[in-house]
Parts: structure tokens; sequence; C-alpha cells
């Protein structure tokens, strides 16, 4: 018998006003109930079991339940055991994959020896991605941009159920890159030597880098109310064309998960409550029924054990090659006007050693050592500010990622 949970929320910086006092949110009547997020694919991997606790409003940090024993077991009696790595994720102790025609159930028993188990889950047939686009558009709201469409096509006569996740990988390029860059050869503040601070040449590569970021979105598609059992011109991402991550070279990686009709409306359940922009709007905070049960009524889970079959594609674009000749998107910080920091502050002097009035700290040097800027040029002719800069990100691209180039990355 599976029990349900009204799960209401407050938004983040939502401020309500009595008269004259500010209203505090807190915990009045609290619960701990057992959160899963759990997910079994076709893929042949070491799959991964989140196991917390739900918190207070007032919780900064979500409670990991530690301690569990955690297992999936098929329909034949093969169990592959879980083992924690970290306090609340679990990895399998194998690499294994989802087969077809099986079923699957996740079982937990926690360190209080209170036991959970989902419902039996087929693994949904695999639909493949037949193709993936970037075209340039401009999207409801007016803007001008890029948009990353998918179609696929289902081998069946059934309806079929997806939902999409990605991951971005774009290269960067350092506007304002320079082969050399500062070293700082002494600084020693309120002694009688000079600072120093010498120009080098770089030892690593600082002006082409690479950054990704993953989807955080619930994406989703059906063909439960179309003509043909297929998917066509489903937007997966729409990136503003002001958006510096496509300056240069763009990747994406899309995976489609086959999901069955009740993992499907799980997430648009959640999808609903997510994105529900206030406590009034038409969709209200929810009932969210999953696949997990206690053994005693009178424990609560929340949470789902979804079983999926994935395809994958990935996709490369750059930017000229939908807006040829046309100005690059601008970059995160501005790069026009260089700075040019002193070496020795406003009334610093020295008479001898240790005996110094004024402020001793050197902004060159201080800026230099906290990482915060460039090379930009050397100021000749101007002793206590003999260098000017760039912000740190506009010449050194590790400000912004890494500069180990990805192993899938191409240029072709």
């Amino acid at each position: 018998m599976k029990k349900k949970y009204w799960i209401t929320g407050v938004l983040p910086g939502l401020l309500l006003y009595a008269c004259v006092e500010q209203f505090e949110a807190e915990t009045r009547e609290f619960e701990s109930i057992l959160v899963v997020d759990a997910r079994l694919t076709d893929e042949l991997k070491r799959h991964q079991v989140v196991l917390n606790r739900t918190s207070r409003f007032e919780d900064e940090d979500p409670i990991s339940e530690s301690g569990a024993t955690v297992g999936i077991r098929d329909d034949q009696g093969v169990v592959y055991a879980f083992t924690e790595t970290e306090p609340g994720l679990y990895f399998s102790d194998s690499e294994f994959t989802a087969q077809p025609g099986r079923a699957y159930t996740l079982q937990i028993t926690t360190a209080g020896g209170k036991n959970y188990s989902s419902e039996s889950t087929p693994l949904p047939q695999p639909v493949p991605i037949t193709a993936m686009r970037a075209t340039r558009v401009t999207s409801d709201q007016g803007q001008e941009g890029v948009g990353i469409y998918l179609d696929n096509a289902s081998v069946t006569a059934e309806p079929t159920f997806f939902r999409f996740e990605y991951e971005e990988t774009y290269k960067i390029i350092a506007p304002r890159w320079d082969p050399f860059d500062f070293e700082v050869v002494y600084y020693e503040p309120c002694t009688d030597r000079l600072y120093e601070v010498a120009i080098v040449a770089r030892q690593e590569e600082r002006r082409v880098c690479f950054s990704s970021a993953a989807s955080t979105q619930i994406i989703q598609a059906s063909t439960e109310d179309l003509m043909n059992n297929e998917i066509r011109n489903k937007e997966i991402r729409f990136i503003s064309r002001e958006n510096y991550i496509m300056s240069h070279r763009y990747s994406i990686n899309v995976k489609q998960f086959s999901q069955t009709v009740d993992a499907h409306s799980f997430y648009e359940r959640l999808n609903d409550f997510a994105s529900s922009e206030s406590l009034f709007s038409q969709v209200q905070p929810g009932l969210l029924e999953g696949n997990i049960s206690a053994e005693s009524e009178e424990e609560g889970v929340l949470g789902y054990f979804e079983v999926a079959a994935v395809t994958e594609q990935r996709l490369y674009f750059n930017y000229a090659d939908l807006f040829p000749d046309e100005p690059l998107p601008p970059y995160p910080i501005t790069c026009e006007t260089p700075g040019n920091p002193p070496l020795y502050s406003r009334g610093y002097h020295c008479a001898s050693f240790g005996v110094c009035d004024g402020d001793c700290e050197s902004p060159l040097i201080e800026a230099i050592l906290a990482g915060v800027i460039a090379y930009a040029d050397t100021n000749a002719g101007n002793g206590n500010r003999p260098y000017f800069t760039w912000a740190r990100a506009c010449g050194d691209c590790t400000e912004l990622g890494s500069n180990v180039v990805p192993e899938f990355w191409t240029e072709e």
C-alpha cells in the first residue's frame, strides 16, 4: 500500500511581511522521510543510487542517509550489490547493464533496519536518435540565437515516452592573451630593498581552454498524441547569440532516455512542481507519488526508481557556421581598458630596515599574488606604474575553464 505525501515549498528569496515585522519561515511540524534518486539504464557502467532525508526549511544542506544496504534484484533472482562511496552516495560494486525482457526491483535497508523496495520495473525498448541539428532561430520571446533540435523514430506502434539530458562543452579563447606573464622576484614589505617584478614567458597553455556544463531542467517528450510514432524538431537547447559559450566552437552531447509511462508521468509532475512560479500559481505544489514504498505503512519515502534505455548523439558547430562575418558574442567580462596598478602605495616610505611609515603593501604585487590580473604591456618611463594589466580572465582562459583538451573533442 503506497503512502502519498504533499510537498510544499517556499521560493528562495520570498519575503512575507506582517504590519511591522518580517516573517521568518521555520518548520513547525516535521517528519523525516527517506528521499531516493535511483536510475538503472542499459549502459554498461557502475550505476548510482542517492539517499537523503527530507530537511527542514531552516536546514542549509541535505541530510545524507548513510550506512544503508542497497541492491537491485532482477526477475531471475540476480542481485547487484551497491557500496556507499561517500555519505548518501551508493555505487554498484561492478559494472552491469539492464537487459531487454528483464524487470528490476530496487531494495533498501537503512542502518536503522527499515526496509524499502520499488515496484518491479521493466526496461523500455530503446529508440534511436535519427538526427540532431543546430539552427539559427528567433525564440518566441524575440531573442535571436541557436536552437538545438532532435528527431527520433520509434520501432514500435505503441506510444513512446522520453526524457532528455545534455552536457555542453565549449571552447574559450582569452581575447587579451599574451605569451608573457608576471613573476614576483622580491616582495618583503618594510625593508630597504626595492620590490621587484619580472616578465617571464608562460610555461603552460593559457590562451585556449574548454568548459563544460550539464543540463539542469527536466526535458521531456512523448508520441502519445502524435499521428506518427516519432519525434520531430524537439528543442533540446536554445542559446542566445549574446551567450559567449558559442563564440568559437561548441559541442553538445544529448542523452535520450526511453521511459515507461509511469516514469514519464512522475517526471512531468516533478517538473510542474519545480517550475511553479509562486505559491499561488496555477500549478500548485502537488502530490508526488513514486514507485517506492516502505515495508511499514508508518514509514515515508519519496522518489522514483527509473529503468531506462539510453541512446545518445553528439553535435558540433562553430559560431561562424551560423553567423558568418558577424561580431562574436560579448566576452563575460569587459576587456577594453587595461589597468595600471602602482608598485608602491601612495605615501610609502622606508627610512631604514623595518622603519616605515605609510602603507607598505604593493597594489601590483598583491594583485599578482591574488591571481586576479594578467600581463598586458610595459609602461615605459613610469617607475611606480611599470606595467599595464588585464583582469585575469582577459588574458588567462583558465579563469573560466580548463586548458586540458577533452578526449572526445574534434575540430573537424
